[in-house]
């Protein structure tokens, strides 16, 4: 009996922990995507409002020219400050929107993983906040692509290794019954 329930259990891990693993790998397309979209929102907003900035900028000086450079340039004499601030703007959404297109300029299947390296290698951090906002909002869902099937592929293969890893050390600590005599305890 106890031989039975330890198969079962053994088996139950088996399967219950390679399905959590592929449905979990399957998430990583739809949060890449959701990425992807916040940083193309964010960078929008960004734009917009360093637009409103330059426009409100040339109603008091009309020397403030339409591009970017122009406009920091007329105001670094007069108000540094707002040149230096608008400046910085301008860097982050330039940051922002090189991601984004970065990430859509990449195979679906890569996306995930460029993302990933994306977030490592941003200094400001801007990216980091912004990938773990689209974690904290994301609702799982399964999407019948190529890329989460690959994803769920790779995730029931990992989560069936981890839970024989798991059963093969919970073996190893398990007494065995001697093969001479099968009913000894």
């Amino acid at each position: 009996m106890v031989g039975f329930v330890g198969r079962w259990i053994s088996n139950a891990l088996r399967l219950g922990l390679s399905l959590a693993l592929a449905l979990a790998a399957m998430q990583l397309p739809a949060l890449a995507h959701q990425y992807a979209a916040a940083l193309l929102q964010i960078a929008e907003d960004g734009r917009r409002d360093i637009e409103q900035r330059k426009a409100a900028a040339r109603s008091f000086y009309p020397t403030v020219g339409e591009a970017d450079e122009a406009a920091i340039a007329a105001l670094r004499p007069v108000e540094p400050s707002n040149a230096q601030a608008l400046e910085a703007s301008i860097a982050r959404i330039h940051s922002l929107r090189s991601a984004y297109d970065r990430l859509e300029a990449t195979q679906p299947l890569l996306r995930p993983i460029l993302a990933l390296l994306e977030v490592i290698e941003d200094h400001t951090g801007d990216q980091r906040a912004i990938l773990q906002t689209a974690v904290e909002t994301h609702s799982p869902q399964v999407l019948l692509s190529t890329a989460s099937a690959v994803y769920g592929v790779a995730g029931l293969l990992m989560g069936s290794f981890i839970a024989e890893v798991v059963v093969s050390i919970a073996r190893a600590f398990v007494p065995r019954r001697s093969r001479e005599n099968p009913f000894a305890i």
